[in-house]
């Protein structure tokens, strides 16, 4: 039954992507808009895309599904696929060589996305997004952030540059009489209060400071404030050398491991892949460092369920021992769609034209609020509020891409008070990026070796450095071993086309 209804709402979903474009864009959709040669043969279009495991909806009663599909004439093969299987599956498919018309990458930059644009797997899409306005009228860093070569293989699904923030137990912090943290020392303090300290006086030890998973994924703002750089650090001769080597990334577990010792990280940190944000909802943690900003809705949710009187907030980020404060800075894209290079130009056009009413002031409506009068409510201020058929209708999932909007990582379906604290987050970070030195560049060893020394070698030295199952010196027999893993040679390839972009 979940299968089933999973590839429900990919139905919907690529229909929606694949019929938007012939709405229009002067105004919003409404129940009655008709539009399209219902006579022509529908046109054949695979879509592969990832899903939520979560999503519970029925075709029968779906407004969203009825209103599109009435709209526009296409066939529509659906290949989806749960979220947590997805890089396996786009890999099998792209090495199988039956590549879907349309499909999302999940990852930018990518080390195997690099080997199969090599092998001319995928289209070059450039003359084709210059026939779109909409998509034309995205930042320029964000075309920039995902150019190979010099030209467009992917269509970026585009997110704010910064969409993440530090978010923290307000009412612990209260009820300890702790201060903000304002620095990583702070920030030390804190979290070891939080574990030692009883914050939600329930007399139990079932508290602790900072939550995270065994890839360190969400702690990018410490590593910041020490100093490693974004991806890789520029050095004062002007080459660059990788993050994960930095003298800062070093600092960086020595305080983790110092966290570790006195309970203020999850013991079980190194298993609990994916269960972050669960700690922080479950009232077990007081701090997640780089939560996602849209998250919010839910954690405070969740969060209220077990303790009526939480309070979340976003502070900023820590500062590190040398004034340093920031978060990574994206690339401004959580990745993209990209489309075979044996596509007919006739398919690409036509998902090029829905990508470019999706981009559209209509087409972000429609996303936005849905169908008015059926999935909205318009209010006497002109705004409008989604209903729980707008929920149950699960209209988040029906658009491919969007026009920038920083606020679009606030929730519109929440109350507006959780949209205003979204929409303060939003503003709070958005002038705290630390830009990477490029964006779009993976180097052919790392392709080769990225998974055993970048991820295997590095999950295992440093989260044994954390929990002390190594001594605090090991970081520089990692070093050692991913220098000569590969990481040398990558190195090499990386400050070479570093120089070769004029080292901007």
């Amino acid at each position: 039954m979940v299968k089933n209804r999973l590839r429900t709402v990919n139905t919907l979903a690529a229909t929606a992507v694949l019929i938007a474009s012939l709405i229009g864009c002067s105004s919003a959709p409404t129940a009655n808009s008709s539009s399209g040669d219902s006579k022509a043969a529908p046109m054949d279009l695979s879509v592969m895309f990832y899903t939520s495991a979560n999503i519970q909806i029925t075709h029968d009663d779906n407004e969203a599904i009825k209103f599109l599909e009435k709209k526009f004439n296409v066939k529509l093969t659906i290949m989806d696929t749960p979220i947590n299987d997805y890089t396996t599956k786009q890999n099998t498919i792209v090495a199988s060589g039956s590549i879907p018309d349309v499909m999302v990458w999940n990852a930018f930059p990518d080390a195997a996305l690099s080997g199969y644009l090599k092998q001319g797997a995928f289209m070059q899409l450039d003359k084709y997004i210059d026939k779109a306005p909409n998509l034309k009228k995205y930042p320029q860093m964000i075309w920039d952030n995902v150019k190979v070569d010099g030209h467009f293989y992917m269509i970026p699904r585009v997110r704010p540059i910064v969409r993440t923030g530090v978010l923290i137990r307000k009412d612990w912090l209260d009820k300890l009489n702790l201060p903000i943290p304002k620095t990583t020392d702070d920030l030390a303090k804190v979290a070891i209060a939080f574990t030692k300290n009883d914050p939600d006086g329930d007399g139990i030890a079932d508290t602790y400071g900072i939550a995270t998973d065994p890839k360190l994924s969400n702690l990018n703002p410490l590593f910041a404030a020490f100093g490693t750089g974004n991806g890789w650090l520029k050095q004062t001769d002007g080459t660059l050398v990788n993050s994960f080597i930095t003298p800062g990334m070093n600092q960086s577990l020595q305080f983790l491991r110092d966290l570790y010792a006195q309970g203020a990280l999850s013991k079980d940190f190194p298993v609990q892949q994916g269960n972050t944000r669960k700690e922080l909802q479950s009232g077990k943690a007081g701090i997640i460092l780089e939560s996602y900003i849209i998250d919010y809705a839910q954690d405070i949710a969740a969060l209220k369920k077990v303790d009526p009187k939480a309070e979340l907030i976003y502070i900023d980020p820590p500062v590190g021992p040398t004034g340093i404060s920031g978060y990574f800075a994206g690339s401004g894209n959580a990745a993209g769609w990209v489309i075979p290079a044996t596509a007919k130009p006739e398919k690409v056009e036509k998902i090029l034209e829905i990508m470019n009413w999706e981009a559209s002031d209509e087409g972000y409506h429609f996303n936005k609020y849905g169908i008015d009068g059926i999935h909205n409510t318009k209010n006497a201020d002109g705004t409008f509020t989604t209903n729980e058929k707008y929920i149950k209708d699960d209209l988040k999932e029906l658009i491919m891409v969007s026009p920038y909007d920083i606020y679009s990582y606030s929730d519109t379906g929440a109350p507006l008070d959780v949209q205003k604290v979204q929409r303060d987050a939003l503003d709070k970070v958005k002038d705290k990026g630390i830009a990477a030195p490029f964006a779009s560049y993976i180097s052919p060893t790392q392709i080769q070796k990225n998974e055993e020394i970048n991820n295997k070698l590095r999950y295992d030295y440093f989260t044994r450095i954390i929990t002390g199952q190594l001594p605090a010196t090991a970081f520089d027999e990692f070093v050692a071993k991913w220098k000569s893993g590969g990481g040398e040679q990558i190195t090499k390839e990386t400050n070479d086309f570093y120089k070769s972009q004029g080292s901007k």
